[in-house]
């Protein structure tokens, strides 16, 4: 077993017991194939939902500060695939390092707001070209995953339910068909737009 999936075990468990929860639309997953998961991102506890909502191994993308100031995040990242980005630079290695495990079949978590944004709701405007420009070089599905912890919550307290909402993948052929040319920008602005579609529909408690 690897280090991922046993990690992935344990939060399952801790998940389950405090915060009961929910994980809906499983079935679009698309197994066995290479894809970018994202998510909308107002908690730290974001990624751990993420990751047991899905069945496949991940590779998180994470700002390279976190290693900085906790020797645990450290050993965490580095054995539980997270591909670390120096957030506010045009980080070449680390688009590289994304690229290439989508294009060796993995699958990626992104977060495209960049940053925790502890608002009410996402927004489309919000996403960053990231989740784009990396689509648009490996011609993956795109993958929403909402995570609502409740209309007045930003974060998950603890015993209150929290529900996750896999959605339907959106494949390369309705990217690249949103205009005659989209840019990365445009297409992470198009997908985005679909995570928050499916926020507005799902939060509800």
């Amino acid at each position: 077993m690897s280090a991922y999936k046993l990690v992935r075990g344990l939060v399952s468990i801790w998940a389950k017991l405090a915060y009961r929860a929910e994980y809906h639309g499983r079935e679009n997953e698309p197994v066995g194939k290479a894809f970018i998961a994202f998510s909308n991102h107002t908690s730290f506890s974001d990624p751990l939902f993420t990751a047991c909502a899905l069945k496949s191994e991940l590779y998180f993308m994470a700002k390279s500060d976190l290693t900085k100031k906790s020797r645990f995040l450290k050993f965490l990242f580095k054995v539980c695939n997270v591909v670390t980005v120096n957030r506010g630079e045009s980080d070449i290695a680390a688009l590289r390092k994304s690229c290439e495990v989508l294009k060796a079949g993995g699958c990626l978590g992104i977060y495209p707001e960049g940053t925790r944004i502890p608002s009410p709701a996402p927004k489309a405007e919000n996403a960053l070209a990231g989740v784009g420009l990396m689509a648009t070089r490996t011609k993956v599905d795109l993958l929403p995953v909402t995570i609502c912890y409740g209309k007045k919550n930003n974060k998950p307290n603890i015993f209150r339910k929290v529900h996750v909402y896999i959605g339907k993948p959106i494949p390369s052929e309705e990217y690249l068909s949103i205009n005659e040319h989209p840019n990365s920008h445009e297409i992470a602005t198009y997908s985005f737009g679909k995570l928050c579609e499916d926020f507005e529909e799902n939060n509800h408690d």
